[in-house]
């Protein structure tokens, strides 16, 4: 193993860590996409996200909002949770879209 804690790909950069990092503009890759995965249903999941992302984001403990998918494999919107008690406040799905919830704690940007 190298010094490196990357490890190249023709189609992204691999961490040793839990989750590879696939950048946003590789076609066909991405959060949860195979080669098979088709463009058009990721398009609407996509616009989904951005016609209910500032409601979804008004929910008191909604830390984030994100495209994935379900633990079948089926598309989904992600919601990043403060703890668990917001759970409930989160709507189980979004124009016919499964929504999957993840407790992240308090996420702070910090701007450089």
């Amino acid at each position: 193993m190298s010094n490196s804690k990357f490890a190249q790909s023709p189609y992204a950069v691999f961490e040793d860590a839990a989750m590879p990092y696939l950048p946003d503009d590789v076609p066909g890759q991405g959060m949860g996409q195979g080669q098979n995965a088709a463009a058009v249903p990721q398009g609407r999941l996509e616009a989904a996200r951005r016609r209910n992302e500032r409601a979804l984001m008004a929910i008191d403990g909604v830390e984030g909002v994100s495209l994935g998918q379900t633990v079948v494999g089926k598309e989904a919107l992600v919601v990043y949770l403060r703890d668990a008690s917001v759970k409930r406040r989160v709507p189980l799905q979004v124009e016919g879209y499964p929504v999957e919830t993840s407790i992240t704690g308090q996420i702070d940007i910090q701007r450089w």
